[in-house]
């Protein structure tokens, strides 16, 4: 390689990065995009050539589907509280108690008084000198939420636009991937599109079932429309805490309505559910395809969290699993040999 060449790529290099500096702010969507695109690639490719559909539709139904998997909960979980919350408001505002005493406990000798005066005083008065003293709080908690949508309506745009060239990137990954590491490129690429569906598919299966277990308890302890609340567990069981904060909503909403000792039960279940899942589950799931110890990928799983955000629930494992992947294939076994 002459000099001048040397230099030429050099300053392409610096411009490429110059370049995608300014995407750097929206790099956790842009990764997550490109993988949820490489996990429904394969499912978009059966739907066109079923239905017989222009890639331009498939790529639509792509993004949208993504959408909904996130956009669902919220609609949900909004609408219910919606029509419920209305007769509460009612109450707080001709100045009754933001909660009864629970039937349960309203006749218990030295309890129900005791319990009674702590939520009498609990009015709407109480809350809203509470909420004014905790606004930078809860400022920042919303600015977090319209990130989150920011963010999840930018994934989806990268989906479209990626399974939009599907054919076209996957060739371009593949010339970087050979400039790269050569005729070890192609076993890199697919290494890692294993490991991205392993990943995803850990995090799919784990979230059913622990909706499913936790939304069956939401049935038993007679929380209205249970099973909306039963698919947003289920949804948001990928994102940290996100089955968590359900399971807080549905918990608090039984012991306002007096359903106490289902409120504690639900929430003793729910947790318990929700520690195995992430902690036991989800690793073994994740991992079942591949040779990562038990401990390392529930450390990546935890870590990837801490360090990334949400994103880090993926990456952490992903980036570990590929890891692992090639340093088996490239220091055991021979390299892949270009076809003639």
């Amino acid at each position: 390689m002459t000099r001048g060449s040397r230099y030429g790529r050099a300053a392409l290099a610096i411009l490429f990065v110059l370049a995608l500096y300014p995407l750097s702010p929206y790099t956790v969507p842009i990764f997550i995009g490109a993988v949820l695109c490489s996990v429904g690639w394969r499912a978009q490719i059966a739907a066109e050539t079923a239905f017989r559909l222009p890639r331009v539709v498939g790529a639509m139904l792509h993004a949208l589907t993504w959408l909904a998997v996130i956009a669902l909960p919220t609609w949900l979980i909004i609408g219910t509280l919606a029509s419920s919350l209305q007769p509460l408001i009612a109450r707080w505002r001709s100045g009754g108690p933001l909660v009864n005493v629970p039937p349960q406990l309203a006749h218990t000798r030295f309890v129900g008084p005791w319990l009674a005066n702590r939520l009498h005083r609990l009015n709407a008065k109480v809350l809203l000198h509470y909420l004014g003293h905790h606004s930078d709080l809860i400022r920042a908690s919303l600015g977090h939420v319209w990130v989150f949508l920011l963010h999840t309506l930018i994934a989806s745009l990268v989906v479209f636009s990626f399974a939009l060239r599907g054919e076209k990137v996957a060739s371009e990954l593949r010339w970087i991937a050979q400039s790269l590491w050569g005729p070890r490129g192609q076993q890199v690429l697919t290494l890692a599109a294993q490991s991205a569906r392993a990943v995803m598919f850990g995090i799919i299966g784990v979230g059913l079932a622990e909706g499913l277990l936790i939304g069956a308890s939401y049935g038993i302890a007679g929380m209205p429309v249970w099973p909306s609340w039963l698919v947003a567990t289920i949804l948001l069981s990928a994102i940290p805490f996100g089955a968590g904060a359900i399971l807080a909503i549905v918990c608090g909403w039984l012991m306002v309505t007096g359903h106490v000792l289902a409120g504690v039960l639900t929430a003793i279940w729910g947790t318990s559910i929700i520690t195995a899942a992430d902690l036991i589950l989800r690793p073994l799931v994740t991992g079942k395809e591949s040779a990562v110890p038990f401990i390392a990928l529930l450390l990546s799983i935890l870590g990837g969290a801490k360090v990334f955000g949400l994103v880090g629930v993926i990456a952490g494992p992903l980036l570990l699993m590929l890891a692992t992947s090639l340093w088996q294939s490239w220091f055991r076994e021979p390299p892949i040999r270009p076809n003639a």
